[in-house]
């Protein structure tokens, strides 16, 4: 998989904010949907506080690494995976994280077997896709079109 690939595609789902905000979820972000953690400097930075754009990209190159050694973790065929269906699962799994993730169990089987219908179907009947409705579609819709 290639890794420009993903970032592009989690700045154009995520978006881009170059200053500290508090995202919908309620937690102090920044950058490409960095939750701001006590050991970041940011994190005590109070909100519109702005940041450098090679801060963003260190951030999310440091997510994205975390991102991809979680799915590695959550399948166990990561490696053996088609290049979509990585991108897929990467980026679900950096809005998810991996907790949230590992409660997707039979996607997550239907991933391991290949079974792309059965997984597209694992991620339309979810809580996820109502959360995020645009980018669920697409995803889903990508992962449908690998089952034919």
């Amino acid at each position: 998989m290639n890794t420009a690939d993903l970032m592009r595609e989690l700045k154009a789902d995520e978006g881009e904010v170059l200053s500290v905000y508090i995202c919908p979820a309620k937690y102090k972000t920044c950058g490409v949907g960095h939750k701001l953690l006590p050991t970041d400097p940011e994190y005590d930075w109070p909100e519109d506080t702005s940041i450098t754009q090679d801060r963003s990209d260190e951030l999310l190159a440091r997510d994205i690494a975390t991102a991809l050694a979680d799915c590695q973790w959550s399948l166990e065929n990561w490696d053996d995976l088609p290049d979509e269906v990585q991108l897929i699962c990467a980026n679900m799994m950096f809005n998810l994280g991996r907790t949230r993730f590992q409660k997707f169990v039979r996607f997550r089987a239907a991933v391991v077997e290949g079974d792309w219908a059965a997984a597209a179907d694992e991620m339309r009947g979810s809580l996820w896709a109502s959360q995020v409705p645009n980018r669920a579609s697409r995803l889903i819709s990508r992962m449908r079109d690998l089952a034919v």
